[in-house]
């Protein structure tokens, strides 16, 4: 009882001085040189691939009608102004072949007509000059008494009376043939438009690339509205961009011509180098978090790996610091207060140092203050 009551009196002193042990400190487990690299200013951003403006194109029919032939099906590559579907068009063929006809036998009659009236006004003209040479003379005889007034007068009515015949038929000439003209120009309109209609029927590709969509079949029937259906998409797979999406804490330092890595998870080993092309000024806002769209032109050569809509990881490089002291980033710590620290050797011991750090890239820090050159950090 006596050993019992000993303990319990020195129980209250015993344990403040187990419990006030003073705790080891984590050593490192390698050893690295501060040195000095080039860092560089990285903003992160999550984006896709898409198409260039213009490479991509939904293709549809300007037509109602039932789809008479479909030569392509997704997968297949198309050059520009290949003919890909045909639409049913006899009612259109018929129009411009009767069209067709119409201007002919426009033509035709025009020629014979304005021919009959060319050759009545070129009788006309040879009678008025007879005429007129007959009043001359008549004229050059009745100043000598050979012939009297009367004569001179009837050759007179007569000059008269052929002037307007022929100016009749000069009249009539020019009003038929403008009057065919007229009929010609609009018949060449109206065939003009029917054969423009008829070559909807047939669809062109409109640029050389990769049909990714049909969405109808043959013998289906397409209806034209007020927008022309689309059921063929071709894309150009070897215009594409990417589109990465910026947090609007970071967009400021993202500028044009700056450099870009990026990588799709299809191919995460791979990485793609970029440049900034353009900084959209308009705002997407997801979840309640504002971003801008940044597009990207590639630099790498890239068909056969990326497709649109591929999810991609950028590292957009907003600044360039050289030259600078550096540390591996497995040497910096931080402590309860949120201060960073590396663990520094000296003399066979570990020394703990407080560090402003600065830029992160490609595994290293920028030590802003607190290392020199050469001095032996710890890693973790």
């Amino acid at each position: 009882m006596r050993r019992i009551w000993w303990l319990l009196l020195a129980l209250p002193f015993l344990v403040p001085a187990c419990g006030g042990k003073k705790k080891v400190e984590e050593l490192p487990g390698g050893v690295a040189r501060v040195e000095r690299r080039t860092v560089k200013k990285e903003v992160l951003a999550t984006g896709a691939v898409k198409p260039k403006v213009g490479a991509m194109v939904k293709v549809g029919s300007r037509i109602s009608g039932k789809l008479e032939k479909l030569l392509v099906q997704a997968g297949d590559r198309v050059k520009e102004g290949q003919l890909i579907a045909v639409v049913e068009h006899k009612d259109l063929r018929a129009r411009v072949e009767r069209l067709e006809a119409t201007l002919k036998g426009l033509r035709i009659r025009r020629k014979k007509v304005l021919a009959q009236i060319s050759q009545q006004v070129r009788e006309l003209e040879a009678k008025l000059s007879l005429a007129l040479l007959e009043l001359k003379r008549l004229r050059n005889l009745y100043a000598k008494n050979y012939v009297s007034q009367d004569a001179v007068d009837q050759a007179r009515r007569d000059v008269k009376v052929l002037k307007a015949q022929l100016e009749g038929a000069r009249e009539n000439y020019a009003s038929l043939e403008a009057q065919y003209d007229q009929d010609i120009a609009q018949t060449l309109a109206d065939l003009k438009e029917a054969r423009v209609r008829l070559s909807w029927a047939f669809i062109h590709a409109p640029i050389s690339g990769t049909v990714s969509t049909v969405t109808t079949q043959q013998g289906e029937t397409v209806v034209a509205g007020l927008n022309a259906p689309t059921f063929i998409t071709i894309i150009n797979l070897a215009r594409l961009q990417v589109d990465g999406f910026v947090d609007e804490t970071d967009i400021g330092q993202v500028k044009p011509g700056q450099e870009v890595t990026f990588t799709v998870d299809a191919f995460p080993t791979k990485i793609f180098r970029g440049r900034v092309s353009a900084v959209y000024p308009g705002a997407i806002v997801r979840d309640n978090v504002v971003y801008y769209d940044v597009a990207v032109e590639i630099l790498d050569p890239y068909v056969g790996y990326l497709r649109p809509e591929m999810t991609a990881n950028l590292s957009i490089v907003a600044g360039v610091h050289k030259d600078v002291l550096a540390v591996p980033d497995k040497a910096l710590r931080m402590d309860l207060q949120g201060r960073s620290y590396v663990m520094v050797k000296k003399g066979g011991k570990w020394e703990r140092r407080y560090v402003t750090p600065g830029w992160s890239s490609e595994g290293y820090t920028q030590i802003l203050k607190g290392l020199k050159e050469g001095e032996e950090v710890g890693v973790w």
